[in-house]
């Protein structure tokens, strides 16, 4: 009897469980559906609150900025009619926005919207220069003015803007997992490491050659790494995709003519290595992206005569400078 007593007072019990149940998966779903649909809000709305872009954006700032007006904003702020040359706002301008992304993106870091990877990019890539100088271990003039406090300068060279490497890495990384953006980034850093070996002596020998091959590919090894991260971000089931789009953007000028190494060194290096590309979408992206670092280094070799010798020993230089600036990054994004 007492079994049968207990027995009809369960079905109560069980109904306000299973009621409590659903409850608590209702309201779980409905975190998660919020939590979902504003995910690619919270990047756009956290960097409009960030302390430092109503002031960088000044009469184009609002509150209420949908991600692509916060894009375009951004752009128009730090960059102007020529490229690579800013004024001094200009480039506090990027550092402010710089500093801010790094604030919002944390740690991790966390991918932007794909509406501020576009024009954010396109506005980093503008000031290639700082991001190589930035990027090359040693600069103790971008170290120094580094800190979020530092401001933008001026020298006889030009105006200059700083953050520190790791806030670079991460910024670039987050930005990326849009193949357009690390493109767009990868282009830039191209440029400027064919800039780097145009402004070197016209010289055959291992002794005058030899400072450049190991500061273009560390700052090129530093991009793979920056490749696998973003790669990694955009999720196995979109790693080919990533790929693809991204080795579609870097050879899209392919056809086109290269120039003498006389009349455009830097122009000559970054076609010779274009054409260098294979015709179709590679495997492995990211070992084409490896290759570029010694690829660069025998175009400019080879332009300029060098011994097979001093060629061999320059290329050797460079594949173990990017494969170290790879394998540090990796470790410090990793954790």
């Amino acid at each position: 009897m007492e079994e049968n007593v207990n027995g009809a007072r369960r079905p109560g019990a069980k109904s306000l469980i299973v009621i409590l149940c659903v409850i608590g998966l209702v309201a779980g779903l409905g975190t998660w559906l919020y939590i979902d649909s504003r995910g690619e809000q919270d990047s756009c709305q956290e960097l409009l609150q960030h302390e430092r872009i109503p002031a960088t954006l000044e009469l184009a700032y609002e509150s209420d900025l949908s991600c692509a007006e916060l894009g375009a904003a951004i752009k128009r702020a730090t960059t102007g009619p020529q490229t690579e040359q800013h004024s001094l706002d200009q480039a506090q301008a990027m550092k402010n926005v710089l500093v801010a992304i790094d604030n919002v993106i944390g740690e991790g870091p966390a991918p932007l919207d794909q509406q501020l990877t576009g024009p954010v990019s396109m506005a980093l890539a503008d000031y290639a220069e700082d991001m190589h100088a930035m990027l090359t271990p040693g600069n103790t003039e971008y170290a120094r003015r580094a800190l979020p406090s530092e401001k933008a300068w001026t020298d006889s060279e030009g105006v200059h803007m700083s953050i520190p490497l790791k806030s670079l890495v991460r910024i670039m990384t987050s930005l990326s997992v849009d193949p357009e953006a690390y493109a767009t980034l990868r282009d830039a850093m191209t440029q400027q490491a064919a800039q780097e070996f145009a402004a070197a002596p016209r010289s055959k020998s291992k002794e005058a050659l030899s400072p450049y091959p190991p500061i273009t590919a560390w700052t090129l090894g530093t991009m793979d790494a920056v490749a696998n991260a973003a790669r990694e971000k955009a999720g196995k089931e979109n790693s080919k995709d990533w790929e693809e789009k991204t080795f579609t953007r870097l050879s899209s000028k392919k056809a086109g003519q290269v120039p003498s190494f006389d009349e455009d060194p830097a122009g000559h290096i970054v076609a010779t290595w274009r054409k260098s590309l294979p015709s179709d979408p590679p495997d492995d992206l990211i070992e084409v992206l490896e290759a570029q670092s010694t690829e660069l280094v025998r175009v400019w070799s080879t332009a300029l005569g060098t011994s097979s010798k001093v060629q061999a020993s320059l290329v050797n230089d460079a594949r173990g400078a990017a494969w170290s600036a790879q394998d540090s990054t990796l470790r410090d994004l990793r954790g």
